[in-house]
C-alpha cells in the first residue's frame, strides 16, 4: 500500500508539474532503482543564462516531506534549501547541473534544461562498508574479490584510498600541483571500470584522502610543510612530512584534489585533517587551540562547496576520544568547528586505541561493545546539537595491539557493529588494511 501510494502521489505531482511545463527530476526510478541517469564523467557544465527554482523532497511516514538544509551544486558552486526545501539558482551561477546531496540520502547528479524541477530524495540504504588501501588496489583479483562482495551485497558500500598516507594521487584525480610535486603514482589495474561496476551494482563509494599527512607534496614544497621548533621541516615517527592546514596553498592542494574526486565517487571522507600529535611542532605554540580548531573548520568549509557542487558529500573522521573530548588536544580537531560543515562524522572508536580508564575499564580493548557504545552515543548527541550530520563510525576489524594483544574475530565485530546501531550511529566502517575481514558477520547482515 505504502508503494501505490507513493506512485499515486509521484503522478499527481508530475502531472501538476506537466501542466506548468516543468519536468520532475527523481534520484532513482521507483521500479528498478534505475541510476542511468547519474553523471558520472568529466564533461565541464554548460552554461544557462536562466534562472532554475525547485523544490527537494523525499517520502517518509507516509507523505512527501520537504527536505531542508540539502545542498545544491551546479558543478562549479553550491547552496542549500531553505526551511521549506526550495532552490532557486541565479541566472549568473545557473549551469545544466543539478546536484543535490542531504546526510541520509543518496546522491542526484542531474543535467537539466529546465527552469523549475522537483528532485525525489531516496534514503541511503545502511552503509557496510570495508576499506581498500591504495596498495591493495594494483591487484585485479583485489577488485574482483570487492566486486564479488557487492554483488552479493555482503557489503552496500566501499571506502578506497585516492589520496593515501605518503600523498599518492591516482592519475585519475591528477591536478597541475599534484603532478608538479611528483604525487601522481599510476595504477596497473582499471579504477576508471571498476568504479563504473561498482555504480553499476549500486555501491555507495567514498574516497578516503589523507588530508595534511603528506610527504610527497611537502617535501616538494617545504614552505607548506609543519616545520620543527629549529626550523626544519617535521617528519613524524613514521618518518613522514605533515603539510601546513594554515598554508592556503597545502589547502587549496587538498580542496582541488577532493573536487576531482567528488565527480565520481559518491562521498569524500577526509583522514588526517588535522596538526599532527608531535610536540616537536613550531606551530603550536605559535597558535592558539582556537585558531587551530578554526582553520581545520576553514578547510572543511572550502572543501564543502567544492565537494557539493559536484554533488557528493563530504566527512571527515577523529580519533575516538575526540568524541568526548572539548578541546583540539594540540591537533585542532573540536567538533564545534568541524560539524557545521559535514554531511558525515566518522570517529575511529577502535577499542585498541583506548587507554587504562576510559569509560571505567581496566582494559578498553577488553570491552569493544561498551567503548563503542559510549563513544558513539556521544558522538551522536553532540551532533544533535551542532546541525545536520549523520555519524557513521569506523570500527576494529584486526587484533589489539596494546599489551593483551587480545584477538578480534567475528564476536568482537559483531558486538561493535550492534553497540554503533544501539548508539544511534547509521551504518558502519570495518577497517584492516590486510583484507582479513569478518565477511561471515556482514554476510550474516546482508538481505
Amino acid at each position: 500500500m505504502r508503494r501505490a501510494a507513493l506512485i499515486a502521489a509521484l503522478a499527481l505531482l508530475l502531472a501538476a508539474t506537466a501542466l506548468s511545463a516543468t519536468p520532475v527530476t527523481r534520484a532513482q526510478s521507483l521500479a528498478h532503482g534505475d541510476t542511468t541517469g547519474a553523471l558520472r564523467d568529466s564533461v565541464a557544465p554548460v552554461r544557462i543564462n536562466r534562472p532554475l527554482q525547485g523544490i527537494v523532497l523525499t517520502w517518509e511516514g507516509g507523505r512527501l516531506v520537504r527536505l531542508a538544509g540539502a545542498h545544491i551544486g551546479t558543478g562549479e558552486t553550491a547552496l542549500q534549501t531553505d526551511a521549506t526545501g526550495r532552490f532557486s539558482i541565479p541566472a549568473s551561477i545557473r549551469t545544466d547541473r543539478l546536484n543535490v546531496v542531504a546526510p541520509g540520502y543518496a546522491v542526484v547528479r542531474r543535467t537539466t534544461t529546465a527552469d523549475y524541477a522537483v528532485v525525489l530524495m531516496r534514503p541511503l540504504a545502511e552503509v557496510r562498508a570495508i576499506y581498500v588501501p591504495y596498495a591493495q588496489l594494483d591487484r585485479p583479483e583485489v577488485l574482483d574479490w570487492v566486486l564479488g562482495l557487492a554483488r552479493s551485497r555482503v557489503i552496500t558500500s566501499v571506502v578506497l584510498d585516492m589520496k593515501d598516507d605518503s600523498g599518492q594521487v591516482h592519475p585519475l584525480f591528477a591536478t597541475d600541483l599534484a603532478r608538479q610535486a611528483g604525487s601522481v603514482k599510476p595504477l596497473p589495474t582499471d579504477i576508471d571500470g571498476f568504479l563504473r561496476d561498482l555504480d553499476a551494482l549500486g555501491i555507495y563509494t567514498i574516497a578516503r584522502v589523507v588530508t595534511f599527512r603528506d610527504s610527497l607534496f611537502g617535501r616538494a614544497n617545504p614552505a607548506d610543510a609543519i616545520l620543527t621548533h629549529g626550523g626544519e621541516v617535521m617528519r613524524d615517527i613514521q618518518g613522514l612530512v605533515w603539510t601546513n592546514p594554515f598554508s592556503e596553498t597545502a589547502r587549496r592542494y587538498n580542496v582541488e584534489i577532493a573536487a576531482e574526486i567528488a565527480k565520481r565517487f559518491d562521498e569524500v571522507q577526509f583522514d588526517y585533517v588535522r596538526f599532527p600529535a608531535d610536540a616537536d611542532v613550531a606551530v603550536r605554540s605559535a597558535t592558539t587551540s582556537e585558531e587551530r580548531s578554526a582553520i581545520i573548520g576553514r578547510f572543511l568549509a572550502e572543501a564543502a562547496t567544492a565537494i557539493h557542487a559536484q554533488g557528493a558529500a563530504i566527512a571527515a573522521d577523529t580519533f575516538g576520544q575526540t568524541t568526548l573530548i572539548e578541546h583540539d588536544d594540540g591537533i585542532g580537531q573540536v567538533l564545534e568547528f568541524m560539524a557545521p560543515e559535514l554531511d558525515y562524522y566518522s570517529p575511529m572508536v577502535y577499542p585498541s586505541t583506548w587507554t587504562t580508564g576510559w569509560f571505567g575499564l581496566p582494559y578498553p580493548p577488553s570491552d569493544p561493545y561498551r567503548v563503542v557504545l559510549e563513544s558513539v552515543r556521544t558522538a551522536v548527541e553532540r551532533m544533535s546539537t551542532l546541525g545536520n550530520v549523520v555519524v557513521r563510525p569506523w570500527l576494529q576489524d584486526f587484533h589489539d595491539y596494546q599489551e593483551q594483544s587480545l584477538p578480534y574475530g567475528a564476536a568482537e565485530v559483531r558486538l561493535q557493529i550492534e553497540a554503533a546501531a544501539e548508539a544511534g550511529g547509521q551504518g558502519f566502517m570495518l577497517w584492516d588494511p590486510s583484507l582479513q575481514y569478518q565477511l561471515g558477520v556482514l554476510a550474516e547482515l546482508a538481505p
